[in-house]
C-alpha cells in the first residue's frame, strides 16, 4: 500500500496551507493510501479540540477515516495547550521527530511538508 507522511508546521489560520493539506490527505485516503499527519511547531494548533472551520472538521474526519495524527508534546506545552484540549484520538508524542523520520524513511512512498 502506498503511504503518505504529511508534516504540518503552520497554524490553521495562517494561510491556505493547512486547508490544502486537509484536501491532499483526504484525496490520498480516497485513493486507498495510508496517511499519517504530523503536527509540529505551530502546526500543533490544528490539534485543538472544538475548532470551527475546515481544519477542525478535517482533523475529526481524518481520525474517523483511520488516518494517524501525531502532535508534538513539547510544542503543545510551548503554546500552553494541555492534553485535555487536544482532539481525542490524536497521539501526543515526546519524540515526534524520531517517529516522523522513521515513518518517512521506512514506510512512506511520499512525504509532504507545509
Amino acid at each position: 500500500m502506498d503511504y503518505l507522511c504529511m508534516l504540518i508546521t503552520k497554524p490553521p489560520h495562517s494561510d491556505e496551507g493547512a486547508e490544502r493539506m486537509c484536501g491532499i490527505s483526504n484525496a490520498a485516503r480516497d485513493r486507498g493510501m495510508g496517511v499519517a499527519v504530523y503536527l509540529i511547531g505551530d502546526g500543533v494548533l490544528c490539534a485543538k479540540r472544538h475548532q470551527h472551520g475546515h481544519v477542525g472538521a478535517h482533523i475529526k474526519r481524518a481520525l474517523e477515516r483511520s488516518m494517524s495524527v501525531y502532535a508534538s508534546a513539547q510544542d503543545l506545552r510551548a503554546r500552553g495547550i494541555a492534553e485535555t484540549q487536544v482532539e481525542k484520538g490524536i497521539v501526543i508524542t515526546e519524540d515526534i521527530e524520531g517517529r516522523f523520520l522513521k515513518d518517512a524513511m521506512e514506510r512512506a512512498s511520499r512525504v509532504i511538508s507545509w
